[in-house]
């Protein structure tokens, strides 16, 4: 999966504020800490839980690898990777979830009127943000060509035999933008299913959490404050996060520099180009970590304005941290969705 947002862009840190306090009746309650790789970058599961099923690693591992089989780019031998080398323009049968997490990316790019369009990985690959970036910036006539083939209307989906089909050769499907949501929520339901109550689930910076901590305070989760020399700190904001999720997309870290001019990782499905607007990151609450990782990448293409404008106008839970008038002085402000302060209106 590409490092397009979170690590490389922005890092929720995974903080614990203050002792953890074990009251007799949770004395046998112990914290696990499970972390590993995927998807080009890490993930992080806790919970507390009076017995351990050591197998329970190795089944989070599997259903990653599952889960990066059917949508990375990447992946050579994967179910989307297939897909995009497959020039024909008949139906293809794809599994339940490459279908699902494609189907919602459609779906809000319709919404979106194209601001946000899954089919933009010819245009990030020309630009150097793909699997094999050269990061330069490419001659006009190859953007116009590229933009030929970039459309969410240029694919077709059929619910009933769950199918996908290409209206013109040459469409690229790229996932990135929610497929590490859509794993934090599959691995979420897998703790569900084993009978866990009390968790936090985190790859790459997306996160969701479940139930509290020990001391039955919330999970504690910070949005790292935009600096492209600094991982992990300062934070901009720490949220309390209660059975919900919380996905970043910035642009601050993942660019390359050409011409005296900064161009960032997130293209505008439209020009064919980096966008140029202030907005440094945005956060996103959903119940669905793979919604909010979408609607952050979304809200991320519009920029300050037009973000907050749609994320106010759909009732979307979203902090915009942006320049006010240029970037290169990093002094940033804030605006958040009435919807994000009635989130966190207990913390007022």
């Amino acid at each position: 999966m590409r490092m397009s947002k979170s690590y490389l862009s922005i890092m929720k840190a995974l903080v614990f504020l203050g002792p953890l306090l074990f009251f007799s009746c949770q004395s046998s309650e112990k914290l696990v800490h499970l972390k590993g790789r995927t998807m080009g970058t890490h993930y992080n599961v806790k919970f507390f839980s009076a017995e351990y099923d050591e197998a329970l690693k190795e089944d989070i591992d599997a259903l990653l690898v599952s889960i990066n089989q059917q949508m990375s780019t990447y992946v050579k031998s994967s179910e989307i990777s297939y897909f995009n080398e497959f020039n024909r323009l008949g139906w293809l049968k794809i599994s339940p979830e490459f279908f699902q997490v494609t189907k919602y990316a459609l779906e809000l790019a319709q919404k979106t009127q194209g601001k946000y369009d899954p089919t933009i990985g010819p245009l990030v690959n020309l630009w150097g943000f793909g699997p094999k970036g050269d990061r330069k910036i490419p001659k006009p006539e190859k953007v116009k060509k590229a933009l030929m083939i970039v459309g969410h209307d240029k694919l077709l989906m059929n619910d009933k035999n769950l199918e996908i089909k290409k209206k013109v050769p040459g469409v690229y499907l790229d996932l990135s933008s929610l497929a590490k949501g859509y794993g934090v929520d599959a691995v979420a339901e897998a703790l569900r299913k084993k009978g866990i109550k009390n968790f936090m689930v985190e790859i790459g910076g997306e996160v969701r959490t479940a139930g509290h901590k020990a001391d039955h305070s919330p999970w504690a989760i910070a949005i790292e404050a935009p600096n492209p020399e600094v991982n992990g700190g300062p934070y901009q904001k720490i949220l309390k996060l209660k059975n919900t999720a919380l996905a970043t997309s910035g642009n601050y870290r993942n660019f390359f520099e050409s011409e005296s001019k900064r161009f960032s990782h997130t293209i505008d499905p439209k020009t064919g180009r980096p966008v140029m607007h202030t907005l440094a990151s945005v956060s996103v609450v959903d119940e669905s970590c793979m919604k909010a990782d979408a609607l952050a990448t979304a809200l991320m293409a519009m920029g300050p304005d037009e973000g907050y404008t749609f994320a106010s106008q759909n009732k979307i839970a979203a902090y915009f941290v942006y320049g006010e008038d240029s970037q290169s002085d990093r002094k940033f402000v804030t605006k958040e969705t009435d919807e994000f302060t009635k989130a966190f209106k207990d913390e007022l």
